[in-house]
């Protein structure tokens, strides 16, 4: 069925259709209308869950860790200061082995105080172990939310997840959606539980760990995390043969066959970035788009392999990471080091940043920026912020 939603409202419905059992949510803008349409659907009895009032975001977390242990599905929702408040309890969900997933309408983080969109928030948390998913549009964050689930619960993961989108230009803008049949998503997550908390078998958890346990489960927790790649693709391959759509697992590929100048990006940008491929290839341009989905863990292999064959590699971050630059430009720049000197330069750019607009035109200019770098055999810096005036 097709609907119009926004990105608060295809959260809602794909916890709907998730049955999630718990919600832990405290009201943080431009979150909040999500957990409020979660909350109607438990008030007129269309979702059987339960929704816990909370006195922060920190202790919607904690919350959530406690619903897990005890085996139920449990969804948090939040953003910007709520996840940074949240840092604490985002380790014990990881290092626990939690399958907890969350949906965060990335804001950017203060100060000055913003209520608008940057990645800054997620980059800032990429160390916690958390799984952490891009969505381009509101139709990927519906399927996304309902994958993060079967991903996070498989006995190869569990860990757990953040789904990502964007505040205002995802979470309050409205595009067409198509919702899956309940019996389908059904048929695609099943419930699987495995509680840690038993009643009739009282047990300790998060015990003081010596260092003859600590860095080996540390080890499998990593291992863990570096597998769920090949189960993300093995989920987005079942999704696509029940509804048709698929994300490409971890990465999304735009007209690379013969692409000499590739963008790579997440997020919304993506969007713009594919509008403008199809521009200059219009124009002849071998130009094309690789689009990151999955951010944590970084599928590093497979980035290395899609862009070795590139002359100029151009990255759009959303994020700023002071002092060092664009984290997925130093993400790619990682995945690159090493082919030896047939390697593509990397051209890293830091854009929109809360909430100003990129535009079509800006990623043009942008790619002809580049060009002209390349033409004048001029070499990267570590990166460049544009639109400043």
């Amino acid at each position: 069925m097709r609907q119009l939603l926004n990105g608060n409202e295809a959260t809602a419905i794909a916890a709907r259709l998730a049955r999630v059992e718990v919600l832990a949510s405290y009201p943080i803008t431009p979150a909040a209308p999500a957990m409020e349409q979660i909350v109607r659907f438990i008030s007129e009895g269309k979702l059987k869950a339960k929704f816990i009032r909370v006195e922060s975001d920190h202790s919607a977390l904690a919350a959530a860790v406690g619903a897990a242990l005890a085996g139920a599905r449990p969804l948090v929702v939040t953003n910007s200061q709520g996840l940074a408040y949240m840092s604490e309890v985002l380790y014990h969900a990881s290092g626990l082995r939690l399958p907890i997933v969350m949906a965060v309408v990335n804001r950017g983080l203060a100060a000055p105080h913003t209520r608008f969109p940057d990645h800054g928030d997620a980059i800032a948390q990429e160390g916690s172990g958390w799984i952490q998913l891009f969505c381009e549009n509101n139709q990927e964050v519906l399927d996304t939310l309902l994958q993060a689930y079967r991903l996070a619960e498989d006995e190869r993961v569990r860990l757990p997840v953040m789904v990502h989108y964007e505040s205002y230009i995802q979470s309050h803008t409205r595009e067409v959606v198509e919702v899956p049949a309940p019996e389908t998503v059904d048929k695609f997550l099943p419930l699987h539980r495995r509680p840690a908390l038993d009643v009739d078998n009282p047990q300790a958890v998060n015990v003081v760990t010596g260092p003859d346990l600590y860095m080996d489960y540390k080890y499998r927790q990593d291992k863990a995390l570096q597998d769920s790649q090949e189960v993300l693709c093995e989920v987005d391959t079942a999704y696509a043969e029940l509804t048709g759509r698929s994300w490409g697992g971890t990465l999304g590929v735009y007209r690379l066959d013969g692409a000499e100048h590739i963008f790579v990006t997440m997020g919304s940008l993506a969007s713009t970035c594919r509008e403008v491929v199809d521009m200059l290839r219009e124009d002849g341009l071998p130009v094309g788009l690789l689009k990151v989905r999955c951010f944590r863990p970084f599928p590093g292999e497979k980035v290395r392999s899609l862009l070795k064959g590139a002359r100029t590699v151009t990255v759009l971050d959303k994020n700023i990471v002071y002092g060092s630059g664009g984290a997925l430009a130093r993400e790619v720049r990682a995945s690159l080091y090493g082919p030896g000197p047939e390697g593509p330069f990397v051209y890293s750019y830091i854009a929109g940043l809360g909430g100003r607009d990129v535009t079509s035109e800006d990623v043009v200019r942008i790619y002809q920026m580049v060009e002209e770098k390349v033409k004048g055999n001029q070499e990267p810096l570590p990166y460049e912020w544009y639109g400043i005036e």
